[in-house]
């Protein structure tokens, strides 16, 4: 019989949500971006419209008002509560998700992390 510990008597590790966004990242410049979940937590669903889809703006408008062509790379796509969503990595490597109303382009919620800074032990100057 074996009397050794078993791993699932250990408690789970929490996730810290910029290290998930993190591998996001890493995902998303591997082109697999879409595998990532969202970065919000599900009990955190944002609402923005019930309005019929052909009152919304189009995505190249919805990129416009986001102002995508400031950052680095910009994933789009439309959220469970119809929400124009975006999750881009500026300039200087931060993490937004930003969720847009699709009908006036407003900017409904906002957040960004910032990179984590070099570990200075493992990437001397």
């Amino acid at each position: 019989m074996n009397t050794a510990p078993i791993a699932a008597q250990r408690p789970p590790r929490p996730v810290r949500v910029a290290t998930h966004l993190w591998q996001c990242v890493g995902l998303g410049l591997a082109g697999l971006l879409p595998l990532c979940a969202q970065a919000s937590a599900p009990t955190e669903k944002v609402v923005c419209t019930d309005a019929p889809r052909d009152t919304w703006l189009s995505e190249a408008q919805a990129r416009a008002a986001f102002h995508a062509s400031d950052y680095v790379l910009v994933r789009f796509k439309v959220s469970r509560g119809n929400c124009h969503e975006f999750y881009a990595i500026d300039a200087q490597g931060a993490v937004v998700e930003s969720y847009q109303h699709p009908i006036t382009g407003e900017t409904v919620r906002s957040t960004r992390i910032a990179p984590p800074l070099p570990n200075p032990k493992t990437n001397p100057p």
